[in-house]
């Protein structure tokens, strides 16, 4: 009935509108949670993320079926979401991946361990 160059066109087409529509491809954290189904309220997941002035700009939730754990993926506004990362770790969250801007660049450390070594030999 469709050709196979229909399917694949409109296949990049949808993902091409989800990517736009889910904030994916704008500046942020990408945090990933690991929670207990009965332990999962998503109220108090963007409260913390809330709290370290950040906005949750995406949510994905699914139960992961070999572990029983509620997989909870958060794309955040934050170039650095070690603060959020922080809160969540003091509320028992499993954070089992993240992925964000580099805080600093190899120019900056280089410059302070610079300054460092410039200190030590004083």
């Amino acid at each position: 009935m469709f050709g196979e160059e229909f399917i694949i066109n409109n296949y990049a087409a949808l993902m091409e509108k989800l990517n736009e529509f889910s904030n994916m491809g704008n500046d942020g954290a990408l945090i990933v949670l690991e929670v207990n189904p009965h332990d999962y309220v998503l109220s108090q997941i963007v409260h913390l993320v809330e709290q370290n002035n950040a906005t949750v700009l995406h949510v994905f939730s699914y139960l992961e079926e070999k572990t029983s754990k509620q997989i909870v993926i958060l794309k955040i506004d934050l170039g650095d979401a070690s603060s959020v990362l922080r809160s969540f770790e003091r509320f028992n969250y499993s954070v089992r991946y993240y992925l964000q801007k580099q805080v600093f660049n190899d120019e900056t450390l280089r410059n302070r361990l610079g300054e460092l070594m410039y200190y030590l030999e004083m």
